[in-house]
């Protein structure tokens, strides 16, 4: 049963990039996430299938990967890209933890492979054309992790290989922080479980990280209180981070649609190969 001490451990700002429950791995909310990803009208989970589309025509011509170039997928989900790159003729192979995505992205991509691993593991040795990550999931991690993946991705691409991804901007950061304010619901089931329930959510932000935790605790019979953590970029502190672990910027853009940058853009497109 949950208690006062809960409410105070719930208000308190944790240290950074401090882990709260287990999320991904439940699988009720494991089932969640996978109809939020085949929803085609938010781009809360995956982007929206025009979206899909366009990147899956812009990313490899923009880095001049010839037909049956061979990529890979980090935190593919339900296999959305993995389809439609196998669609036009790419060797694509999916990577993610969610045995339930991967469940759906098996039986509806055909022509692409998938493994189920942490990208935050060695995945492959000069074995991929290029490397995708989507969804401005590189921000999630903390600066160690970015950096572990960053060196598995450069272990896995082939000489020259390249590595797109996308990430939110500063700009999105001072949004966030003006709209940043408290509340609670509460639900007959939702997204955290299957049962009534009442969530508590708040966000705590860091400006000398320029990162935020968005803070979850969710309350049936005791309380659990579930973290997300996000890092926000300029174009000059993601050259900095890429460089250190062997990359060289090819370039950034207004996300990963090819707009050209500007200090308003909400989020940051970057294409960058492997020195």
């Amino acid at each position: 049963m949950f208690t006062v001490q809960d409410l105070l451990t719930a208000d308190l700002a944790p240290a950074p990039y401090a882990p709260g429950a287990e999320f991904w791995d439940d699988p009720y909310i494991a089932s969640q996430l996978l109809q939020a990803h085949l929803d085609p009208d938010t781009d809360q989970a995956s982007y929206k299938p025009q979206t899909i589309a366009a990147l899956c025509d812009r990313l490899p011509a923009a880095m001049g990967l010839a037909a049956g170039a061979s990529i890979v997928d980090l935190g593919c989900g339900p296999g959305l890209y993995c389809a439609a790159l196998a669609r036009r003729g790419y060797r694509i192979t999916g990577i993610d933890r969610s045995a339930g995505s991967l469940a759906y992205a098996a039986a509806h991509a055909p022509g692409a492979s998938f493994r189920r691993a942490s990208y935050l593991q060695p995945f492959g040795g000069q074995t991929f054309d290029a490397a995708l990550m989507i969804s401005q999931d590189y921000g999630v991690l903390n600066p160690q992790q970015r950096q572990t993946l960053l060196r598995n991705i450069h272990a896995a691409l082939k000489p020259g290989g390249q590595f797109a991804f996308d990430v939110p901007s500063l700009h999105a950061l001072e949004l966030r922080t003006a709209a940043g304010k408290p509340y609670w619901y509460t639900a007959p089931e939702g997204l955290f479980r299957p049962h009534p329930h009442a969530v508590l959510a708040k966000t705590a932000f860091y400006p000398a990280l320029s990162a935020l935790c968005d803070i979850y605790a969710v309350f049936d019979e005791q309380c659990t209180l579930y973290r997300f953590w996000q890092t926000f970029f300029s174009p000059d502190t993601l050259r900095a981070e890429l460089a250190a672990c062997g990359f060289a910027v090819q370039a950034v853009t207004a996300g990963l649609e090819g707009a050209p940058c500007t200090q308003t853009a909400p989020a940051l497109g970057v294409i960058c190969r492997k020195e």
